[in-house]
């Protein structure tokens, strides 16, 4: 059995047992007390006993009491919490320093060595006594390397923490939340001591500096016309702090989000950047806008590299992951806005030709009565143009125009001329089933221009033929063109 004796109960050891020994074999003043440090060394005393008289053993655990008294004097105070690094390397040097006590193996700690050692028995016991000398700068220089392993974690928090402090005091705020952020990650995946205190203190600040950061709006459009340029752009200026008047944020980068038509008619958010001026004022003004109806403008901070930052915090922490990121999206503003088009005010004429199944003029006017009837309920200012119905057929836009010009160009502004046919009707069981497809062109008097042109089809299913073919070409008139007609028509 093993056993290490503290120096006063080994100092009591070795009286007792030297009440028998010879006077050549009295213990040496170090045993009793540790020899001051001197202009050279340090010195360290460990001792040990083995109740069996076991001398190796003994030897061992003096050396481990050695390196305690070592790692005392360096200030290291190993933990729950100290680090796997931190803990390997002091397991290293722990390794290297009983190599030396033991002199086994090739091992060694630069300026360590062992002055002196005494053995002591008492019957079946023995205890080993140890002085080592460690040269002063070597024990100093090895103190700051170990320490600095055991800091490591530390200032992996505690650095970003300050960095975010001075940015805040010096008004860069974004770095400073960025540096936050970068010490809550540290902190989350760290056992440095009380690392949850500093994750929950480092993720307050975090939100009190982006609370801060906001939007105040300046200027915006509230109607915007289809094809036109924006009578003024959209501002807002971003500041830090309470009240309108709090100091703007100037060279911040903003993303831009607002609404484009694609070619398949669908409407999609289209995202470009801005920067806050010297003022902190963002300004911009979209391209024309190519479709009608509500719209929204958005300026939004580009914070995306923090928040790829909030993915390497672990999922114990998602309760504070998702109030950073509900913060992140607040640094945000919306302008809400319409589109419209001016063509509801421009005198303009209608005229659609059904087609026979041939090709040919039919005598209905069904889908000029469809599409009529919309533009209508939508207040356009529009009115029936009829006209040559072959001619119309054609689709010679050349020859339309000038028809339209010389019976209409006193009253009219526009034209809106197209075929429809129904290009199938097929029975499907006890149903009918028909395809409708319409082609449209609305043309400027005065330019001559095209200004809308648009192919358009729809599938109807009726109990009966007619029914059928009548549904279908109404309703590629009515909710097929029509919408689309009234929703892209400058």
């Amino acid at each position: 059995m093993r056993k290490t004796i503290p120096l006063a109960a080994a100092a009591a050891l070795l009286i007792a047992s030297c009440v028998s020994a010879p006077e050549s074999a009295k213990a040496p003043d170090w045993t009793l007390t540790t020899p001051s440090p001197d202009s050279s060394y340090t010195y360290f005393v460990a001792s040990s006993s083995d109740a069996k008289g076991d001398d190796a053993l003994a030897t061992e655990d003096a050396a481990l009491g050695l390196i305690s008294q070592i790692t005392r004097y360096m200030g290291v105070d190993i933990s729950v919490a100290t680090t796997g690094e931190a803990k390997g390397t002091l397991d290293s040097y722990s390794a290297s320093v009983t190599s030396v006590v033991k002199q086994k193996g090739s091992s060694k700690v630069a300026g360590l060595s062992i002055k002196d050692r005494y053995v002591v028995r008492n019957g079946s016991m023995v205890t080993v006594y140890i002085l080592a000398q460690y040269i002063t700068t070597d024990l100093n220089k090895e103190k700051a390397r170990i320490a600095a392993v055991f800091q490591e974690k530390q200032d992996a928090v505690a650095k970003p923490e300050a960095a975010g402090d001075r940015a805040v005091s010096s008004g860069r705020y974004f770095e400073a939340v960025k540096s936050y952020i970068e010490a809550v990650v540290a902190a989350s995946g760290s056992d440095i001591d009380n690392a949850d205190i500093k994750l929950e203190r480092n993720v307050n600040k975090a939100r009190a500096t982006l609370a801060k950061i906001r939007f105040i709006r300046v200027d915006a459009p509230t109607t915007a016309g289809l094809g036109k340029d924006y009578a003024k752009p959209f501002q807002a200026r971003l500041a830090y702090g309470e009240g309108d008047d709090a100091p703007g944020i100037p060279g911040a980068e903003v993303y831009v989000s607002y609404q484009r038509r694609q070619s398949s008619g669908r409407v999609v958010t289209k995202t470009e950047r801005a920067m806050s001026d010297a003022g902190g004022v963002v300004s911009f003004a979209p391209p024309p806008p190519d479709f009608v109806g509500k719209a929204k403008l958005v300026f939004s901070l580009n914070l995306d590299s923090t928040r790829e930052m909030l993915d390497k915090i672990p999922t114990a922490y998602d309760a504070y992951v998702q109030a950073i990121g509900d913060d992140l999206a607040l640094r945000s503003i919306s302008f809400d806005y319409t589109v419209a088009s001016a063509a509801r005010t421009v005198p303009t004429g209608v005229v659609v030709i059904d087609l026979n199944d041939d090709g040919k003029p039919a005598t209905t006017s069904i889908a000029q009565g469809g599409l009529f009837e919309s533009l209508a309920k939508e207040k356009f200012k529009a009115g029936l143009a009829p006209l040559n119905a072959e001619m119309v057929a054609s689709l010679d836009d050349a020859a339309v125009l000038k028809a339209a010009k010389s019976a209409y160009g006193s009253g009219l502004s526009r034209l809106i001329y197209g075929v429809a046919k129904v290009e199938n009707a097929v029975k499907d069981g006890s149903m009918w089933q028909a395809t409708a497809r319409m082609t449209v062109r609305c043309v400027d008097f005065a330019t001559g221009m095209i200004l809308y042109s648009v192919e358009k089809t729809a599938i109807v299913v009726a109990s009966d033929e007619a029914s059928a073919r009548r549904s279908a070409l109404l309703q590629v008139a009515r909710d097929s063109v029509a919408k689309d007609l009234m929703a892209n028509l400058p």
